[in-house]
């Protein structure tokens, strides 16, 4: 049930709404207004790949990014204050302690030993193998060691480039800015893993406290929790997400769950600092992902509309009922503005300067809309449909799990209309969670209730493991991209990668020190370059191959920036692609094999010219 607002409220708060309200819906106009002017004047102003044209761009994104940063830094300041105050006085009315974190860790441990074991596991594999010279990371890791390891608590342009300087519609400010965070205090990839464990486990702990507190009593007990905590882990696009760290979707996670969890708070207390965290948690969760505002959106809308009809049915009563606009929803009506908030922000940080650079949307070319489902979605919808019968047919209110139902359903067509919705992929995590969710909520409600006396502590535990281990299975026997096969292709991919670098390092400084030029040859299509890495083998030269030219041309060493033509001795290296990638290579000259990681057309690969053919 939704309690009252507590008496500290203060009464300029719809006033300060429709202030607001009022300057966003300007600013989205003269952002709109600007945005035609563009679309109509293109020749007014500078080329876009012109320096004073990549100047004016650049102005443009540092002017609005630093104004845009500065107002959520306010704001969120401001938001954990009024947390910060608005707790120490809940807590001196009730007049009691939290309990300390070491000892609710401890008896967690206790209490879940099975479950404890798995987390520590999947962390341990997590960690294990995993390396810098990976996808995304490579173009990240560059920019965090140009300061020597001592320039702590800087900005890295890689990430700033990779969210707040993008030209191809997305937006997404706020995305990976737990590692940007992170890497003012370590580059350690092992430490970020870690990082990236302690979030896993806090979403799934996080989803057992919004189980535990969706009830009047508390339910969740050891079986609930390895059953969630099975299921949430062993999927496709958990594997996929964080057995690397350039996803989004692990962070959204996060702040959704602690969103929900603050706003079932306020829900069951009215209390203000509830609602001033769930506040918090919407306003960064929506600047994540581009999609992401639909989970902290749907749900305040589609209470708010509940209640509408819930009133609506109830009018011919004689107690009157309060007004949809009343104090009472303040929450949903701070949480309902977020849309017109981040529709100014789109505007402003992405809309108008994408405009100008014209480069076309990101993926719109690889968008298939195609639907690719699993078991958890049908067992997720068979879950939705049963609680919707029930809300008909007035057996059950519609309360926040529906809500965040309809927000998964949602966020799932959004990914179906902007690129394509596949359960098994990272992009769907968040749906993904929701459902795992839902399922929990399942074996909370027939299994694990404290009065369902019939099975023993023993059974439920069994059941558990039987009942996850049959999804888990399910989901193997029925897709093809597995968790299994997820995680096994990262870790080959990394492996050989990994290896096949540290070869070419120890090659090279053995060529240098028998007196011999070290020139190495790569393909243009290769994540290595001069900037990611290369540049720490001792080479004379590095050339790369330009197959739609069909020329090698010098990116670094002596002769920079000639045409290039291969003499013996020169190294040809395959690091992260298929080796078809250097076949137009070794196919024009005579090669020795040096060194190959394995026998797949995956793995890193490095020949030696013996002989040049005319």
């Amino acid at each position: 049930m939704r309690h009252a607002p507590t008496a500290f409220e203060p009464t300029q708060s719809s006033e300060l709404l429709k202030r607001m309200l009022i300057a966003l819906t300007g600013i989205s106009l003269l952002g709109l207004g600007l945005w035609t002017w563009i679309q109509q004047n293109h020749s007014f102003l500078p080329v876009p790949d012109s320096k004073s044209g990549e100047a004016l761009l650049s102005q443009y994104q540092e002017l609005t990014h630093d104004i845009w940063l500065i107002l959520l830094l306010l704001a969120t300041g401001y938001l954990i204050n009024r947390i910060y105050v608005n707790k120490k006085r809940e807590r001196a009315q009730i007049d009691s302690k939290p309990g300390s974190p070491v000892e609710s860790c401890v008896q967690f441990i206790r209490n879940n030993p099975i479950t404890t074991v798995l987390f520590a596991a999947y962390t341990v594999a997590m960690i294990s193998g995993t390396t810098y010279l990976f996808r995304d990371i490579l173009g990240w890791y560059p920019d965090l060691v140009q300061g020597y390891f001592v320039d702590n608590f800087s900005l890295r342009g890689s990430f700033i480039d990779e969210t707040m300087r993008r030209t191809d519609y997305r937006f997404f400010p706020l995305a990976h800015q737990d590692l940007h965070i992170l890497s003012w205090f370590t580059i350690h990839i092992k430490t970020w893993m870690l990082f990236s464990a302690a979030e896993l486990i806090g979403i799934a702990l996080l989803s057992i406290k919004f189980l535990n507190n969706l009830e009047s009593q508390k339910h969740a007990k050891t079986t609930t929790i390895l059953l969630l905590s099975s299921l949430l882990l062993i999927h496709p696009s958990s594997g996929t997400a964080f057995f690397h760290v350039i996803y989004c979707e692990r962070l959204l996670c996060l702040i959704f769950m602690l969103y929900i969890n603050s706003y079932l708070d306020h829900l069951k207390t009215g209390n203000l600092s509830s609602l001033y965290s769930t506040l918090l948690w919407a306003l960064i969760g929506i600047y994540i992902k581009d999609i992401a505002i639909l989970l902290f959106v749907v749900p305040p809308i589609s209470l708010w509309a509940a209640d509408a009809i819930y009133l609506r049915l109830r009018t011919k009563q004689q107690t009157p009922q309060p007004s949809l606009f009343s104090q009472r929803y303040r929450l949903e009506h701070w949480l309902s503005s977020l849309c017109l908030i981040f529709i100014c922000s789109y505007i402003v940080l992405a809309l108008v300067p994408s405009s100008y650079m014209a480069e076309g949307a990101y993926n719109a070319k690889k968008a298939t809309h195609d639907i690719v489902l699993d078991l958890r979605f049908y067992l997720f919808a068979f879950v939705v449909i049963v609680r919707a019968a029930a809300i008909a047919t007035k057996k059950k209110l519609f309360g926040l799990l529906d809500a965040i139902n309809l927000a998964a359903l949602a966020y799932a067509f959004a990914l179906f209309g902007t690129y394509k919705f596949d359960s098994t992929s990272y992009l769907s995590l968040p749906f993904q969670l929701i459902a795992t969710i839902n399922i929990a909520w399942v074996w909370v409600q027939y299994v694990d209730k404290p009065k369902n006396q019939s099975l023993r502590g023993t059974k439920k535990l069994l059941g558990a493991i039987v009942t996850s281990t049959v999804i888990i299975s399910a989901d193997h026997a029925t897709t093809q991209n597995t968790f299994a096969s997820n995680v096994i292709d990262l870790k080959f991919e990394q492996a050989y990668v990994q290896s096949t670098y540290e070869k070419l390092d120890r090659i090279s400084r053995d060529i240098r020190n028998s007196g011999d030029d070290v020139n190495i040859i790569t393909n243009q299509k290769s994540r290595f370059s001069v900037k990611r890495h290369l540049n720490r083998i001792p080479y004379k030269s590095l050339i790369e191959y330009i197959p739609s030219k069909n020329i090698y041309l010098v990116k670094d060493g002596a002769g920079k920036g000639s045409i290039y033509m291969p003499k013996i001795g020169d190294i040809i290296v395959n690091l992260d692609k298929k080796i078809d990638l250097i076949d137009p290579i070794l196919s024009n000259h005579k090669t020795e094999l040096i060194y190959r990681h394995n026998s797949s057309d995956r793995t890193g690969m490095i020949s030696r010219i013996t002989a040049v053919q005319p």
